[in-house]
Formats: structure tokens, sequence, C-alpha cells
């Protein structure tokens, strides 16, 4: 008995090849976005350390009010660093209010997050990194000596 090949079904090769091209689109479209989340998903972390960190300062401050400098070693909280995020704190609990700030620097990119006890949150990266900052919900406010530290920085501030 001989097989016939006219009557068989199967896909052609330009049926493969423009399911292929759809699906390389659809992960083009959906890569960037993939992206932008998975950076939301790893801020989000890292602005509740940070409030750990501050809380941490402010506590702190009231323990002793004549520190001009506080260093993440003298708080009762210890913040690991994370694979994305090394944490930091700074401040001074001589000034009115106390004044203290928290930072995370991003590790694969150059964007810093900081966080002070006023409330203020701001997002600082290099020039080449601006679209990160955007990509985590912050606006453009300045650059150079209204940045928290560095030159050739922009600093965005949270809508």
């Amino acid at each position: 008995m001989k097989k016939s090949f006219k009557n068989s079904s199967g896909f052609t090769l330009i049926e493969l090849l423009v399911v292929v091209l759809i699906i390389g689109i659809l992960s083009a479209v959906a890569l960037p976005q993939y992206q932008k989340t998975v950076l939301k998903s790893r801020t989000a972390e890292a602005w509740s350390n940070m409030s750990a960190l501050l809380k941490a300062g402010q506590v702190y401050c009231l323990e002793n009010p004549s520190a001009t400098y506080i260093t993440p070693s003298a708080l009762s909280v210890d913040v690991e660093d994370s694979k994305y995020f090394t944490y930091g704190i700074t401040g001074d609990c001589t000034s009115e209010g106390p004044f203290i700030v928290a930072g995370a620097r991003y590790n694969p990119d150059s964007v810093t997050l900081h966080m002070n006890s006023l409330g203020y949150r701001i997002c600082k990266a290099a020039s080449t990194r601006y679209s990160l900052c955007r990509d985590i919900g912050f606006s453009a406010w300045g650059s150079g000596d209204q940045c928290v530290s560095g030159t050739g920085d922009t600093c965005y501030y949270m809508n």
C-alpha cells in the first residue's frame, strides 16, 4: 500500500515562519514592560527597607540626642544588602527634627534611591539611566547641586 502525500495535513514552512515572526514581535513588545514591572517590585522592597532604617534612625536619635552622625552599625536594625540593592543611612540627631536620610543603590545600574525623615523620596540617576527613575514613578526635578550628591546626575521626585 502506497501513501499519498497529496492529502497529508501539516504546516508549511511559510506558516511556521509567520508564527515565529508573531511570537518575536509579541516578545519584543512585552519584554520592556516586564522589566519595568520587575524594577517596580524590587523598588517596593527597597522603600520598605529604607523605611525600617529611618525608623531605627529616629529611635537612635531619641536615645542619643547629641549624636551628630548616624552609622548603620549603630542602629538596632540590620537591613541586609539584597542581590539588587545596597543600603545605607546617615543623619544628624542635633538638627531640628532630626534629619535622617536612608539610601539604596540599585546594583546593576547607576540609580540611587533616597528617603528622608521629612518624607521626601528622591531618585538620583546618571544621565544614561534617567529612564529608570521615570519607570518607577518619578518626575524630573533638577541636577547638579540640587541632587543629594554627585555631579552630572539628575534628581527626580516622587509624584
